[in-house]
C-alpha cells in the first residue's frame, strides 16, 4: 500500500471537487495500480518522478513518486487543476532537497540559458534616493543563499526591493514555505542563525528526528543507486519540521479528508511552523509558558499538544480557559484537529477534559468528600462552607462590608474596589484567616503602602465580609478556587490531572492558579500555559514564581502571526504604544519581532461628525461587503458595551442592513469586543472607538484608585483584541473626536 504525502496547495478547492480529490487520493493509497487512476509519468519532465493522476475528466492531480530501496512507494499530491494546467506543472516543477538546509522543496525548473542571459537576471530596481530595505540589518548574498538557502537569483531580489511592502508582497508569493518564513524573519532583522533555528534548519532544538543537511548530495553504494539514494533522502526530508510546514504524511481516510477539506483556513490542523511543533511534542521538566501575540498560534499548538499527551491512554489530561464560552471552542477546535482521542466525561478520568476554570473548581466540590470540603474551607477562607454555598460573583458583598465595619480610612481605601482587589490579590492567594496572617502577608506590587494602622482597618472589612458570607452561605468564584486548591493539597493522592494546559492565561486570578497548581502533581509535563499579557482585558496582574509555579528558563515567544494581514497587525500593534505591559513572571513584553505571513488592503480609519452620520457611513460598509461577498457570517461589527449592540442592530435594520448578537448564516454579527475574544472574522468594523466611549468611563470609574493604570491598559488591551480579529479587512469608526488610545 502506498504512502502519502499532501502538499500544502493553498487552493480554494469547490466542495465537488474536494469529495472527488478525496475519493481519487484513497484509491491511490490502497492500490496505485487501478487502471483507472491512469497514473501517468511525464515526457521529457524537469523531475522524473513527476505524474498526473486522473481525478475526473477534466481534473488531474500532480503526483511525485518516490520509490526507496526498502519500503512502500510515497506519491507527494502537489494540487489538482484544469488537464493542460497540470501537464504544464508537473513537466516544470521539480521536486527536490535543497542543497544547503536540507528541506524539501517545490521549485520551477529554470529554462535553458545562455551566459548572457543568466548574467541579466532581473531585479528589482531601487530607487536613486532610496537604500534597499534590508540594508539597514547588513545581511548579504552570501548569508542568504550558503547559509539559509535561498538561490542566487531570490536572494538578490530580497536584496534589493527599497519598500518593505514590496519586500513583503514578493516574500509571500515566495513557493515555499520554508522561503516565506525566512524572509519574514529577514523583514524584522533577525539573526541569520535566529532564522535558521526558528526554522530547524541544522539546530537540535526543533528538529531532533533528522540529521541536519550537510550540503552533499546523496552518493551511490555498492547495492544502493544513486537514483536509489536521491529518493531515500528525498523522503527523510520530507519528514525535517520545515518541509512539514508544507508537506504532511496522511495516515488514514479521516486525516485525509481533513486535510483535504481544511484548505487554507483549516491549515492550523496539518501543517505546524518548527518552533509550533518542537513545543507541541516535546518533553519539560516542569511548567513551561508559551507567549505570543494575537494570530500566533499558541492555541494551535496547544491543541497539538493535548492530542500528543492524550496518546498514551492512561494520561488525565485537562484543558482549560478563562471562560465556558471559550473551553466549548476549544473543544470543538479539538474535534476538528482530531476526533479521535478520547474524552473524559469528569474530572479524574483518563483522557482529554475540556472545560472552563471556574468549571473545574465547581468539578472539584461535586467530587470532594463533604466534611474534608468544609476543612478546607476553614483552612483557605476561615469558615466552613459546606458544599451546598451558594456562588457569587467576587464583587458581591463588599458594599455592605464596607458599609457595616465603617474603618477609618482615607476614602480611596474605603472604595469597595480596593477592597475587593486586595482580598483577591493578598488574602486569598496567601491563605489569609487571621489577623496577625495578614499583617504578616506580603503585598508586592498592590500600588499602595499600609502601616499596621491602615492594616487593622482594612482586616476589620474583610472579617466583615466574611461574617456577611457565612451569614447568606455564600461564596465568590474566587473562594470556590481557593477552596477546591486547599480540599486538593489536603489529599495529594487524590490529585485528579497528569497534565494541565491553560489557554489564555493571562486573564486568571491568583485563586485559578493556585489550584491549577494543585490540580496536578509537581512532576515532568505537568502545566503548559499560552499567553499573551497585550490581551489581558479581565484580570489584574499575575507573577506565577509568587504562587507556587515556577517557569523561569522554560518560556519561549511566538512572533509569526498567521490570522491578520501585515496592515492589520501593524495597525494593532499601534495601539499597544504607550503602554507598559509585563508577563506572568513580572518580565516586561514588547511587540518588537511581530510579523504576518499575509498582506492585505491598509486599515480605514474614519471619522463622523455625527452619530448619525456615523450610523450611515457603517451601513454602507456592510452594503458594500455584502455585494462584493456571499460570505456575510464572516462580516463583524464590534463594539465596547452591550447595550450599544442593541441599539447597532436597531439602526442597521432601519438602513437595510440585517444584522444580529447571535451568529447567523445571512446576517452581519454584532458583538462586544469582549465577547470576540477567541474568534476571527474576515472583515472587521471596531465601531464608536471615540473620545469618551473607549476607554470606558465605568470601568475606569470601577477600579482602586491605585489600578487606575491598569484598568487603562486593560482597555487598550481590549482594543488590540478588537482589532486583531480581522484577517483581512478592519475598518475603524468615531464619531466627534477619535479615542485617544487608537493607533495613531
Amino acid at each position: 500500500m502506498p504512502l502519502l504525502v499532501m502538499a500544502n496547495m493553498q487552493q480554494k478547492l469547490e466542495k465537488v471537487v474536494q469529495l472527488k480529490l478525496f475519493a481519487f487520493m484513497a484509491k491511490l493509497q490502497a492500490d496505485d495500480a487501478l487502471p483507472g487512476l491512469h497514473i501517468e509519468p511525464m515526457v521529457n519532465a524537469a523531475d522524473a518522478r513527476a505524474r498526473t493522476g486522473r481525478v475526473d475528466q477534466g481534473l488531474r492531480a500532480v503526483l511525485y513518486k518516490i520509490e526507496v530501496p526498502s519500503g512502500p512507494t510515497t506519491y507527494v499530491c502537489a494540487g489538482v487543476y484544469e488537464h493542460d494546467e497540470a501537464i504544464k506543472i508537473a513537466k516544470s516543477q521539480v521536486l527536490r532537497v535543497n542543497p544547503v538546509n536540507g528541506v524539501a522543496e517545490l521549485i520551477a525548473a529554470p529554462a535553458p540559458a545562455a551566459p548572457a542571459q543568466q548574467a541579466n537576471r532581473w531585479v528589482p530596481e531601487t530607487p536613486p534616493e532610496s537604500k534597499p530595505f534590508l540594508e539597514q540589518f547588513g545581511y548579504t548574498a552570501e548569508d542568504l543563499t550558503s547559509s539559509i538557502g535561498f538561490d542566487l537569483e531570490t536572494a538578490e531580489r530580497l536584496l534589493a526591493f527599497a519598500a518593505e511592502d514590496e519586500f513583503l508582497a514578493f516574500a509571500e508569493s515566495l513557493p515555499n514555505q520554508w522561503q516565506q518564513n525566512a524572509a519574514l524573519g529577514l523583514a524584522v532583522g533577525d539573526s541569520i542563525d535566529g532564522i535558521k533555528t526558528s526554522l530547524g534548519l541544522g539546530s537540535d532544538e526543533f528538529d531532533a528526528t533528522v540529521p541536519p543537511a550537510d550540503g552533499r548530495p546523496a552518493e551511490a553504494t555498492p547495492s544502493v543507486s544513486l537514483e536509489q539514494a536521491e529518493a531515500s533522502e528525498l523522503l527523510e526530508s520530507l519528514k525535517r519540521p520545515a518541509s512539514q510546514m508544507q508537506f504532511t504524511f496522511v495516515d488514514d481516510d479521516e486525516e485525509l479528508r481533513r486535510v483535504i477539506e481544511g484548505g487554507d483556513f483549516g491549515a492550523w490542523r496539518v501543517f505546524l511552523h518548527p518552533e509550533q511543533r518542537a513545543y507541541a511534542t516535546r518533553t519539560y521538566q516542569g511548567p513551561f509558558r508559551l507567549t505570543g501575540g494575537a494570530g500566533t498560534g499558541k492555541t494551535v499548538v496547544l491543541l497539538h499538544r493535548a492530542r500528543e499527551l492524550a496518546a498514551d491512554a492512561d494520561a488525565r489530561v485537562i484543558l482549560t480557559t478563562f471562560t465556558r464560552t471559550l473551553a466549548s471552542m476549544l473543544d470543538r477546535d479539538l474535534r476538528r484537529l482530531d476526533p479521535r482521542p478520547s474524552r473524559a466525561a469528569q474530572l479524574g478520568e483518563t483522557g482529554i477534559l475540556t472545560a472552563g476554570i471556574d468549571q473545574l473548581a465547581h468539578a472539584v466540590r461535586d467530587t470532594a468528600e463533604p466534611d474534608g470540603w468544609e476543612r478546607a474551607s476553614i483552612d483557605a477562607i476561615g469558615w466552613d462552607a459546606e458544599r451546598s454555598a451558594s456562588l457569587v460573583s467576587n464583587s458581591i458583598g463588599w458594599d455592605e462590608a464596607v458599609f457595616d465595619a465603617k474603618p477609618d480610612l482615607p476614602s480611596e481605601l474605603r472604595s469597595p474596589a480596593f477592597m475587593e482587589s486586595e482580598y483577591l490579590q493578598v488574602v486569598l492567594p496567601n491563605g489569609v484567616t487571621s489577623r496577625a496572617d495578614y499583617f504578616a502577608a506580603r503585598r508586592p506590587g498592590r500600588g499602595v503602602a499600609l502601616d499596621r494602622a491602615k492594616r487593622a482597618q482594612v482586616w476589620s472589612v474583610i472579617e466583615q465580609f466574611r461574617r456577611n458570607a457565612r451569614a447568606h452561605r455564600r461564596l465568590s468564584w474566587a473562594e470556590l478556587s481557593s477552596v477546591a486548591a486547599a480540599y486538593l493539597d489536603a489529599h495529594p493522592e487524590e490529585r485528579p490531572a497528569d497534565h494541565v494546559l491553560v489557554d489564555e492565561a493571562q486573564d486568571l486570578t491568583p485563586s485559578h492558579w493556585t489550584m491549577l497548581r494543585a490540580l496536578v502533581g509537581e512532576h515532568g509535563n505537568d502545566l503548559f500555559v499560552a499567553e499573551d499579557s497585550h490581551q489581558r482585558i479581565y484580570g489584574q496582574r499575575v507573577v506565577l514564581s509568587r504562587l507556587g509555579i515556577k517557569i523561569v528558563g522554560r518560556s519561549r515567544r511566538l512572533t509569526l502571526n498567521y490570522r491578520t494581514t501585515q496592515q492589520n497587525l501593524r495597525y494593532a500593534l499601534g495601539v499597544l504604544e504607550g503602554g507598559e505591559f509585563t508577563d506572568s513572571e513580572g518580565s516586561p513584553q514588547d511587540e518588537q519581532g511581530y510579523r504576518s505571513a499575509r498582506l492585505g488592503p491598509e486599515v480605514r480609519v474614519r471619522g463622523h461628525q455625527t452619530p448619525s452620520a456615523q450610523y450611515d457611513g457603517l451601513a454602507q460598509q456592510l452594503k458594500d461587503w455584502r455585494a462584493a461577498s456571499s460570505d456575510v457570517e464572516s462580516i463583524a461589527v464590534l463594539v465596547r458595551t452591550k447595550g450599544a449592540t442593541e441599539t447597532v442592530v436597531q439602526q442597521l435594520a432601519t438602513r437595510d442592513v440585517p444584522s444580529t448578537e447571535k451568529s447567523a448564516r445571512d446576517k452581519v454579527r454584532v458583538m462586544t469586543m469582549h465577547s470576540a475574544k477567541g474568534l476571527e472574522f474576515s472583515r472587521v468594523v471596531l465601531f464608536d472607538v471615540s473620545a469618551g466611549v473607549v476607554p470606558n468611563k465605568l470601568a475606569l470609574q470601577h477600579a482602586a484608585p491605585e489600578e487606575q493604570a491598569d484598568a487603562e491598559l486593560r482597555e487598550r488591551s481590549l482594543l488590540y483584541v478588537a482589532a486583531s480579529r480581522a484577517r483581512d479587512e478592519l475598518v475603524v469608526s468615531w464619531q466627534g473626536a477619535p479615542s485617544p488610545l487608537l493607533a495613531r
